[in-house]
């Protein structure tokens, strides 16, 4: 089977087909190099090896989340920024695949936790969703109060980029669901979701000098979109554009259906966009 990939002009062309490991369920998720062909065993091992096995992952997660949530204590960071890898391309342009995950009703957090609590809850969220990304190939670009943006660089083609992303965003609902919550509920606190939005596009690495300190950041239609994804979403939903539906692999998609808009409410097309937005399926 020959599945379309997005190139840099935007023509979609034929490509050999990519033997992927769909990692959006528990049943994928534990590895059976027996069944899987040699690039999804390489894939599977040499890009995601922490997580061969969903519980065990979720059992650490909840660990985690335990200890800093009984002691108050800060998680310490385990991931590295992308900083460095950024200062890389400074003033130059590439091709990202943007992941914006919000946590929902944040602003009732505010009203009904104490600043304490609400702070330990936020720092467990952005640790887990900083942690999944990671763990899919992904980055870290920044936290925006209580959000967390990542990106994945399209370096082979878009198909891998685009299902790594779909991938990393099933998980994280997957880790919020069954790692952080229960923990939220043994201490009488209501479940968190999330809302994720998915977009892909070419940004600019543009550096911002403020007197001897520096900031980098991404700038581009994907990382627009992407927050503006979150917004059409229901909790634990993930929307995406017809470009990384198009792109993710043919497994992925089957958990996905368009996302009727009205034209008065969605205005974010033109002649050289393809229009159509997607949802994941309620069921995940």
């Amino acid at each position: 089977m020959n599945f379309p990939v997005l190139n840099s002009d935007n023509s979609f062309s034929n490509e050999k087909e990519l033997e992927f490991v769909d990692l959006s369920s528990s049943s994928s998720l534990s590895a059976n190099t027996n069944e899987s062909k040699s690039f999804a065993k390489d894939h599977f091992h040499n890009t995601f090896p922490q997580i061969t096995d969903i519980q065990s992952y979720i059992a650490e997660t909840e660990k985690r989340v335990l200890e800093a949530f009984e002691k108050g204590s800060r998680l310490s960071p385990r991931i590295e920024t992308s900083d460095q890898f950024l200062q890389q391309h400074a003033g130059s342009k590439l091709k990202l695949v943007v992941l914006y995950v919000d946590l929902v009703d944040s602003t009732l957090m505010t009203r009904d936790f104490s600043v304490d609590k609400l702070a330990t809850i936020i720092q467990m969220f952005t640790q887990e969703m900083s942690v999944a990304a990671s763990n899919f190939n992904g980055q870290v670009l920044k936290y925006v109060g209580d959000a967390v943006i990542a990106y994945f660089p399209i370096e082979v083609n878009d198909s891998i980029s685009c299902s790594s992303a779909i991938n990393c965003a099933f998980h994280m609902i997957t880790i919020i669901q069954q790692g952080i919550n229960p923990v939220l509920r043994r201490n009488n606190y209501d479940q968190i979701e999330v809302k994720i939005g998915i977009d892909a596009s070419e940004h600019s690495i543009i550096q911002y000098v403020l007197g001897e300190k520096s900031y980098i950041d991404i700038l581009g239609y994907g990382i627009s979109m992407s927050a503006k994804f979150t917004k059409l979403a229901n909790p634990n939903q993930i929307i995406t554009s017809h470009r990384i539906y198009m792109n993710m692999h043919p497994s992925l998609r089957k958990r996905f259906s368009e996302l009727e808009i009205a034209p008065r409410i969605w205005k974010y097309t033109d002649e050289k966009i393809q229009p159509g937005v997607w949802k994941s399926l309620d069921k995940i």
